[in-house]
């Protein structure tokens, strides 16, 4: 993903930070969810979806996303956030 859309960027930053408890300098684009914010994608994806749903009013698929995040060995925030920019444009 070349640019990030700065408005979902930041939303999902504060949501990430209340549901991991990591500071908010810690959620940057290039943050690993699992190795950098301590998220397990087996156990918290299905969390994390759920209120990103919530948040952005979309209808993101956790099967869907999972794929997506494990088809590269680095699960990235700036991942995440194409998935939900591209479901809420959709929208």
């Amino acid at each position: 993903m070349n640019k990030i859309d700065a408005e979902i960027f930041n939303r999902l930053r504060q949501l990430l930070t209340e549901v991991t408890g990591n500071d908010i300098e810690e959620v940057v684009p290039d943050a690993d969810l699992e190795e950098d914010l301590g998220l397990n994608l087996d156990v918290d994806l299905g969390r994390v979806v759920d209120r990103v749903n919530r948040e952005f009013g979309i209808s993101l698929q956790e099967k869907v996303v999972y794929e997506e995040l494990t088809e590269e060995a680095h699960a990235s925030v700036a991942e995440l956030a194409k998935l939900v920019y591209d479901e809420y444009e959709l929208g």
